[in-house]
């Protein structure tokens, strides 16, 4: 009787510290904006309606007008240390994405994110890395390297095949991600955080646990804002930046 008096106090220290950290997190928005691949010149037409291409100069004005503003980048790193409590978030947090890992995202992207000093994070399809496909071409591992040593890139998993998922056993979904994360780790070194983004959004309440279960850390899988007060690392959601969109019209989407 003893033994399970001892026990109940414990799991209800364990249940009230665990609130307390919730309680004491701040009711701050956090922003993640998504990108896709970059093109110099905008085409006369789109099948995607614009929503998966943006021009170099336009991500340069989104951050100088971001930073201009008051907005501090942060890693998955930074936000999985403040969600943990090892450091505080600044006043207006945001993080930047891309999806797929295009080569783009090392011609023109990388360049920008050393000139502005800027965090992002990459999430790669695996299986396309070192190809081009439908005349898309895709980065390569020297270049994801050479990103990762700078300490501005993080690269996560977007998957090896790029398929609906959610449509597909949750078994074929954790062996995928696992193999994806065996590719990163035997080009990049071993990966302390990791960090799963669905493709097309797409996923399922057991995907999500099935993941986490698994030592997925962070799941990205929907468009919205994530507000750290009720933060839920395996629920994090983005909004996807069309072509062109202009700084100050990201701010007011976010606000």
């Amino acid at each position: 009787m003893k033994k399970i008096v001892i026990l109940i106090i414990l799991v209800l220290i364990i249940i009230g510290v665990i609130c307390l950290k919730k309680d004491k997190r701040e009711n701050k928005d956090i922003p993640i904006l998504l990108y896709h691949d970059f093109v110099v010149r905008v085409p006369d037409e789109d099948p995607d309606d614009f929503n998966y291409i943006n021009t170099p100069l336009s991500f340069e004005e989104n951050i100088k007008t971001l930073l201009d503003n008051g907005y501090t980048f942060l890693s998955f790193k930074d936000l999985n240390d403040a969600y943990n409590g090892k450091k505080e978030l600044p006043d207006k947090p945001i993080l930047i994405t891309f999806d797929d890992g295009y080569y783009s995202n090392y011609r023109y992207i990388f360049p920008i994110l050393e000139k502005y000093n800027v965090k992002a994070s990459i999430f790669i399809v695996t299986d396309n890395i070192g190809k081009m496909i439908d005349g898309k071409k895709y980065l390569s591992w020297r270049q994801c390297e050479i990103m990762y040593e700078s300490g501005l890139v993080e690269i996560f998993s977007h998957s090896t095949k790029h398929v609906f998922y959610d449509r597909l056993p949750v078994r074929e979904l954790k062996d995928d991600v696992n193999e994806s994360y065996q590719e990163i780790e035997k080009h990049l070194g071993k990966q302390d955080l990791k960090v799963f983004a669905y493709p097309y959004g797409a996923y399922t309440k057991e995907s999500v646990f099935v993941l986490k279960l698994h030592g997925v850390d962070m799941q990205v899988y929907d468009i919205g804002m994530n507000n750290f007060k009720d933060f839920d690392k395996s629920y994090i959601k983005r909004f996807n930046i069309p072509c062109e969109m202009t700084g100050l019209e990201i701010i007011d989407e976010i606000n």
